[in-house]
């Protein structure tokens, strides 16, 4: 960041540094209530539902935020406002896509910005003992015909069967130093930005389910659900596995016991925790103080992004 020349420069960076020192009350409880039903819900989805495709789990956090789309006025003067927005395919950073999830904050007073930022999120699902990782669908379907299986494939659907979670279970659709692993690596460093993973867990481990499902169980609590890992530290973690390895549970939760800051890291950061307390405490992502969002838009504006959805969380102080 440029260092301030003018008055209006020196107020604008004190205004900046005193909104990175958090929200009122009333807005960070609002903001963690609405994170923390959010990770419930996808949680919740793939603990009933293990063989949710990674793509719905994705619109299904998306979805569970843009039904907030429209201003909520606190008793603190704040005015809280989300916006989602689904970009789709296109091309990505040398073919592979390096996030499927764009958060942006954005910081007003008075309906000038004052302070913006971005944070990358790759998603990925736990995925139990019996499922199988298809890196490519190998009848090349696209679009809707995605929807038509084959015979073997409904069968294999529908057949009766415990699927199970456990410490050992792997997010088989990381592989160390694969194209997207060495993309990540690549578009982290060309544009100075930290990646992060949003790990997709059933809401306790281990846990059983069957299938077909007989009746919708209860789910009431989400001792696990989603979690948030920076990719750097996930890579120190697996530097001594061999190529194309996929990461266990258990190895996410080694690599990051006392590495992280803050409270229940098991395993990463809680979604709600990373949002609340690191993101929009400006810890953690990407700073554009630049006063018409080149950064941002650099990133995000153009159908050949990196990432598939964005969503938007702005914050008006005093409006």
């Amino acid at each position: 960041m440029n260092k301030p020349n003018s008055s209006l420069e020196v107020s604008r960076a004190q205004e900046i540094a005193r909104l990175g020192i958090g929200l009122p009350e009333d807005v960070r409880l609002t903001l963690k209530n609405i994170f923390t039903d959010c990770n419930r819900a996808v949680s919740r989805q793939i603990s009933i539902f293990p063989n949710t495709h990674e793509e719905t789990l994705d619109q299904l956090l998306i979805t569970h935020l843009a039904q907030m789309q429209g201003p909520i006025k606190f008793e603190s003067g704040w005015i809280m406002r989300f916006d989602a927005h689904f970009i789709g395919g296109g091309r990505h950073f040398r073919t592979w896509e390096v996030a499927d999830i764009g958060l942006m904050v954005v910081f007003r007073r008075h309906g000038k910005i004052v302070r913006s930022k971005l944070v990358f999120l790759q998603s990925k699902r736990l995925y139990a003992s019996t499922q199988k990782f298809k890196s490519t669908d190998p009848y090349y379907r696209m679009g809707m015909g995605r929807l038509l299986v084959t015979d073997e494939e409904h069968q294999e659907l529908i057949e009766k069967k415990t699927i199970s979670f456990s410490e050992s279970s792997r997010f088989k659709a990381i592989k160390r130093e694969d194209n997207q692993h060495n993309a990540m690596e690549g578009f982290s460093k060309a544009h100075d930005v930290e990646l992060f993973y949003l790990f997709y867990n059933p809401v306790e481990l281990p846990w059983s389910v069957n299938s077909p499902v007989e009746g919708i169980p209860e789910i009431k609590h989400n001792q696990v659900g989603c979690r948030v890992v920076p990719k750097d530290i996930l890579n120190i973690g697996l530097e001594a596995k061999p190529k194309n390895y996929s990461p266990t549970y258990a190895d996410v939760e080694s690599t990051t016991t006392g590495q992280l800051e803050g409270s229940d890291t098991v395993a990463g950061w809680r979604l709600e925790y990373f949002v609340n307390d690191l993101f929009i405490a400006c810890k953690k992502g990407k700073i554009d103080d630049s006063p018409n969002f080149e950064v941002l838009l650099s990133l995000m504006s153009q159908k050949s992004s990196p990432i598939s959805s964005a969503i938007s969380i702005s914050f008006d102080l005093d409006a």
